[in-house]
C-alpha cells in the first residue's frame, strides 16, 4: 500500500510539473513567462503594488470578483518587479496543472477506461483553443475553475475531508466567476449517483452561498459589460462554429475551412454530431449518458449566456475572421470532451478507441501549438523592465501615458496617474498606433532600480 501510494504522489508531481512546464513553453515568438498578459499586470499587479490583499479580494473586476487572481497576483507584488511576469505565468500554469490532476482523481468516480480519464485530464492544459489568449494568464482562470467545478459537482466525494475540499473547490470557483453557477446541474447527476446523498448536497449549498456573494457585489458595487449587441440567432450558429467545428480542426485551420466553407459547413457539421451524440445515449449506459447530457447541456450554456451578454459582434465574421474572444470557448470545449469521454467510455475495443482519439488530439495539439498568440509579439517584461530602470536614471524623463487600469471596478474603470517618481511598463497587447493605452503596470522608480 504505502509503496502504490509513493507511485501515485510520484506521478503526480512529475506530471503537475509537466504540465506547468509544458504551458509555460506553448507558443512561438516570445513564451508566456517573459510577457505579462493585459489585466494580469493592468489590474491585479498594479492593485497588489498597492493594497492589502483584503482590499483587493473584495474589490471586484469586470462586474465581479475574481478571487483567484488577486490569490496569485498578492505575493507576486512582493517580488522584485523583473520577476512579474514569471511569477504570474507560472501561478497561473501551476493552477491549471492542479486543477487537471482533479479532474483525474474525480473521473475515476464515472469513467472506467484509463484513455477517458487521460482525455478529459490531459485537455485541460493541453487544450488546443487555449493557446490564443488564455494560455498561462492569470485573468483567465476562472475558466479552469469552472471545469474543475463540474467535475467535484458530477462526480462527489463519498467523505467528510473530500466534501470539504470540493466544497472549498466550489467556492473558490464561484467567488472567481459567477458565471460558475451554469455548471450546478452537474450537482443533479452527481446527488442522484451518490449513497451519501446528503453528505453530497454539502459541496453545492456552499457554491450556492458563494454565488449569493457574487450577486450582492453584483448588484451593489459593479456595472455589466457588453462589447456589442446581442443577436440570438447568431448563438447556435456561433457555437457550432467557434466549438463543435473548432473541436474537429483546432483554432489554426478554423478560419481558413470557415473562410471556404462558411456556415453551411458549420450546419453541416451541428447536424452530424447532433445525430452521432443521439446515436451514442441512446446505446450508452445510464452513468455514461448521465455525465454526457449534462456536459453537454452545460457546454451549450457555458457558451450562449456569456457570450449572450458580452454580445455577438465579430464571432461570425468571415472575411475577417478573428480568433477574438476565444476565452468563451474554453469551458463549452472542455465540457463537450467530457460528453465525447462519458459517450465512447464503454465502447470496445477500448483501445481502438482510445487509440483513435488520443491520435485525433494529439494532431491537433501539435498543429496548434506553435500557432501564434496575442502574447507572440510582446513585449518582453524583461527588456521593457531595463528600459524602465533606464527611463528612471535619465536626468529628464518624458511624461507617461495614464493607463486605462481598474484601481477601483465601479461603473467606470478609475486610470492610475503615474506620478512624477513613477513610470509606465506596457503590457500585452500592445494597443495600435493611434489607440489609447488600456494596460499598463504603473511602478516608482525606487521598486525599479531596486
Amino acid at each position: 500500500m504505502n509503496r502504490t501510494r509513493t507511485a501515485t504522489v510520484a506521478a503526480s508531481v512529475a506530471w503537475v510539473l509537466a504540465a506547468t512546464w509544458l504551458q509555460l513553453m506553448r507558443g512561438p515568438g516570445l513564451r508566456a513567462y517573459d510577457v505579462v498578459w493585459a489585466e494580469d499586470g493592468g489590474v491585479f499587479l498594479n492593485q497588489a503594488m498597492r493594497h492589502s490583499l483584503w482590499h483587493n479580494l473584495v474589490t471586484p473586476h469586470a462586474g465581479y470578483l475574481q478571487v483567484i487572481a488577486k490569490l496569485i497576483a498578492q505575493p507576486v507584488a512582493a517580488l522584485p518587479l523583473a520577476w512579474a511576469a514569471a511569477a504570474l505565468a507560472t501561478g497561473a500554469a501551476l493552477v491549471v496543472a492542479l486543477i487537471s490532476l482533479l479532474v483525474w482523481f474525480h473521473s475515476g468516480r464515472v469513467l472506467r477506461s484509463p484513455w477517458a480519464r487521460v482525455l478529459v485530464t490531459a485537455v485541460v492544459p493541453l487544450l488546443p483553443q487555449a493557446g490564443f489568449e488564455v494560455n498561462a494568464a492569470v485573468n483567465d482562470l476562472h475558466w479552469y475553475l469552472a471545469y474543475a467545478a463540474f467535475w467535484v459537482l458530477v462526480a462527489p466525494p463519498r467523505s467528510v475531508a473530500g466534501q470539504v475540499g470540493s466544497a472549498a473547490v466550489v467556492a473558490l470557483a464561484a467567488l472567481s466567476d459567477p458565471l460558475t453557477a451554469l455548471v450546478l446541474p452537474a450537482a443533479i447527476v452527481g446527488i442522484v449517483r451518490s449513497p451519501r446523498r446528503l453528505l453530497a448536497c454539502v459541496t453545492p449549498a456552499v457554491m450556492l452561498v458563494a454565488l449569493a456573494v457574487q450577486g450582492w457585489v453584483h448588484l451593489t458595487r459593479a456595472a455589466g459589460y457588453r462589447a456589442s449587441e446581442t443577436v440570438l440567432g447568431e448563438l447556435p450558429s456561433i457555437y457550432g462554429l467557434r466549438v463543435l467545428l473548432s473541436a474537429l480542426t483546432g483554432d489554426r485551420l478554423l478560419g481558413p475551412v470557415y473562410q471556404w466553407a462558411g456556415l453551411v459547413l458549420v450546419a453541416v457539421v451541428g447536424a452530424v454530431a447532433a445525430l452521432v451524440a443521439g446515436f451514442l445515449l441512446w446505446r450508452a449506459d445510464r452513468v455514461g449518458r448521465q455525465v454526457a447530457a449534462v456536459g453537454l447541456v452545460c457546454s451549450v450554456a457555458y457558451l450562449v449566456v456569456p457570450v449572450g451578454l458580452r454580445g455577438t459582434g465579430g464571432f461570425l465574421e468571415r472575411a475577417e475572421f478573428s480568433l477574438n474572444g476565444s476565452r468563451y470557448t474554453i469551458v463549452p470545449l472542455l465540457l463537450l470532451w467530457v460528453a465525447v469521454a462519458a459517450l465512447l467510455d464503454r465502447l470496445r475495443p477500448r483501445t481502438v478507441v482510445g487509440g483513435v482519439v488520443a491520435v485525433f488530439l494529439s494532431v491537433q495539439v501539435l498543429s496548434d501549438w506553435a500557432a501564434p498568440s496575442v502574447r507572440t509579439g510582446g513585449p518582453s517584461w524583461r527588456a521593457s523592465v531595463a528600459e524602465a530602470r533606464a527611463a528612471c536614471s535619465a536626468p529628464a524623463r518624458p511624461s507617461q501615458p495614464a493607463p486605462l487600469v481598474a484601481e477601483e471596478d465601479g461603473r467606470y474603470a478609475v486610470p492610475i496617474v503615474p506620478g512624477p517618481d513613477d513610470v509606465t511598463i506596457v503590457v500585452a497587447p500592445v494597443p495600435p498606433p493611434g489607440e489609447p493605452l488600456l494596460f499598463a503596470v504603473v511602478a516608482p522608480c525606487a521598486e525599479v532600480r531596486g
